[in-house]
């Protein structure tokens, strides 16, 4: 049988210290190992004290611990509420352009003089007219970006002006956040009672 080296014994030590430490063949050896090691028995009694110290430190948790802290969170905002119906939104778009598509293949048939090949027109017209005002519009709106930023960097009393506003904004953002709500004060209890 092959002696552990004094690492084994170190490791063993933390397992008897958790309670962890299985099997009578090692218990008895890191009993023997104790007998003629001062600094192994010195650590078994270090980790004897700091195991006591965390269980004298333990802090109790009440038993409604869980149902105080899920009833202190904030309910959920008009955001989150409507976060599914916007999830859905353009899945059900694509949806709607792809019946409307296969209901103008079906009226359409082979004949290109059908009513229904003119409906496939009239889409794909729609569609190209949405797209080219949609880019027009983000041209356009880029382009209206651009000149703002530039009238405003353009004169130093302008870009003090901005940053003024900017900072204005930020702070009614924060005494906004930091308001309680109606029934945030309604619970919290008034000290001078």
């Amino acid at each position: 049988m092959n002696r552990p080296d004094h690492n084994t014994y170190r490791e063993w030590l933390d397992l008897d210290a958790d309670g962890r430490l299985e099997g009578e063949e090692e218990r008895a050896r890191l009993q023997e190992h104790l007998a003629s090691c001062a600094e192994c028995r010195e650590e078994r009694e270090e980790l004897r004290a700091f195991a006591g110290l965390l269980r004298r430190s333990a802090v109790a948790v009440r038993p409604d611990f869980r149902q105080a802290v899920m009833a202190s969170l904030p309910t959920a905002s008009w955001e989150a509420r409507s976060a599914s119906a916007r999830t859905w939104r353009f899945p059900a778009a694509v949806l709607v352009l792809l019946g409307a598509l296969g209901a103008g293949l079906l009226l359409a048939g082979t004949d290109p003089s059908s009513s229904g090949f003119s409906i496939l027109l009239a889409i794909g017209g729609l569609f190209r007219a949405a797209t080219l005002a949609g880019a027009g519009l983000l041209a356009a709106s880029w382009k209206g970006v651009g000149l703002v930023v530039e009238r405003v960097i353009s004169s130093p009393a302008s870009l003090g002006a901005f940053g003024f506003l900017v900072l204005c904004l930020n702070l009614l953002l924060i005494s906004l956040l930091r308001r309680k709500r109606p029934a945030e004060a309604k619970s919290t209890p008034d000290p001078r009672r």
